[in-house]
């Protein structure tokens, strides 16, 4: 063989090597994509659970706020402050 077909051969089979790890790492990336997708849906639901949870914490704490008032009065400002709110969510609901 020749200088030339030797030089020839060895580019070859380092090519081939690089294209095998080429391959590798690819295979590799899809892997982890795979995961970070898998991941993020995890935490879309985890965020969505602990809104959830928020609210309905926010929801107890009215609640028992509301029933620790003895005052009819308070009661019905109380009452009526949640009303406001709850229209003006509504408009600003409807507004969009």
């Amino acid at each position: 063989m020749s200088k030339f077909e030797n030089k020839y051969g060895e580019l070859e089979e380092k090519m081939k090597a690089i294209i095998m790890r080429l391959n590798d790492y690819q295979q590799v990336i899809n892997n982890l994509n795979k995961e970070n997708e898998s991941l993020r849906k995890k935490l879309a639901e985890a965020e969505k659970e602990m809104t959830e949870w928020k609210n309905k914490h926010q929801i107890l704490g009215v609640t028992q706020s509301i029933l620790q008032k003895e005052d009819k009065a308070e009661l019905k400002k109380e009452i009526n402050r949640l009303v406001r709110e709850i229209d003006y969510c509504i408009g600003y609901i409807n507004g969009k």
